[in-house]
């Protein structure tokens, strides 16, 4: 995959080849479209079962108040997609923007979270909007790691997540959870196995026929020492390497940025099938944690923002 030059966010996907001959199709393919397009801006990414063929890189495609760009992305794509057969057929009908995926860097697989030993963790920062995403957060493991700091990161679609320690379930005391019952017969529940994202308010979740729903689920005590400490050393959740927040404005009007704290979550271990814990969608935990940034951002070691 070629690099993409700085700012790029969005790519156009054009078409997947699968089989047993993926990769030569894919290679035919994109050296027929260069020769016939007089465009060397088609490029594929290779995987182990299937090759994607990909069309320029753009920094953003729907935003209007970057005219030039906007109006370049567009007009690339509707070249892509009108784009025919000898037939008339179009060759891509499928033509979509899709957020920039770089390959996984390089790392030691012991430091991915997957292969965490432990039934906790605290997940304390995230990477995203940028394809330097993925090596960020490696960067970052790599620098706590070097101080002697056990963390993880997680690659997920869209954001990279860093992660530090891992505990035993006994470190945190799971107490029972409210009674799974509504006192309205119409209102429906929403049961969860453990807490809910950072920043969703339990009393403000709705269905999707928009009923306000009753969620129940477990209280959690922490009573391991280290993770107590760990939850003390590192209690801001950080984005890009910034802490994340939310502004609230104070009765005098003035603002105040409340930060975000970091959380813990259940490793996920697909081969668990005692205590299987349940996975935390991180990229959709995430997104309680935009935007906003903290006025001033504690020197913590592994998280340097992105540049």
């Amino acid at each position: 995959m070629p690099v993409p030059p700085p700012g790029a966010l969005y790519t156009l996907h054009c078409a997947t080849f699968a089989g047993p001959t993926h990769i030569g199709d894919a290679k035919q393919a994109k050296e027929m479209l260069i020769r016939s397009t007089g465009s060397k801006d088609w490029y594929i990414v290779h995987g182990a079962e299937e090759s994607d063929l990909y069309f320029g890189f753009y920094k953003t495609f729907d935003d209007q108040s970057q005219l030039a760009e906007y109006t370049r992305a567009q007009t690339d794509r509707a070249r892509v997609s009108s784009l025919v057969n000898q037939d008339g057929d179009p060759l891509f009908p499928q033509v979509a923007f899709a957020s920039i995926n770089m390959p996984d860097p390089p790392a030691p697989k012991e430091w991915d979270l997957a292969n965490n030993p432990g039934y906790w963790t605290l997940q304390i920062a995230k990477y995203t909007g940028s394809p330097e995403r993925k090596q960020a957060a490696v960067d970052s493991v790599r620098e706590f790691r070097a101080h002697g700091i056990e963390a993880y990161f997680r690659h997920g679609p869209t954001t990279s997540e860093v992660y530090i320690g891992s505990w035993p379930r006994q470190a945190v005391r799971e107490q029972e959870a409210s009674v799974a019952e509504s006192d309205d017969p119409n209102q429906p529940l929403l049961v969860v196995p453990g807490p809910l994202p950072q920043g969703v308010n339990p009393d403000k979740v709705y269905d999707s026929q928009g009923r306000k729903m009753k969620v129940v689920m477990p209280n959690l005590q922490i009573v391991d020492d280290s993770l107590k400490r760990a939850t003390e050393q590192y209690p801001y959740y950080y984005v890009n390497g910034e802490i994340a927040g939310r502004k609230m404005q104070l009765k005098d009007r003035s603002w105040q940025t409340i930060p975000w704290s970091s959380y813990l979550v259940q490793v996920p271990h697909d081969n668990d099938d005692q205590d299987q814990p349940t996975k935390s969608d991180s990229d959709q935990a995430g997104a309680s944690h935009q935007g906003d940034t903290g006025d001033s951002t504690p020197t913590v070691p592994g998280l340097g923002g992105l540049r």
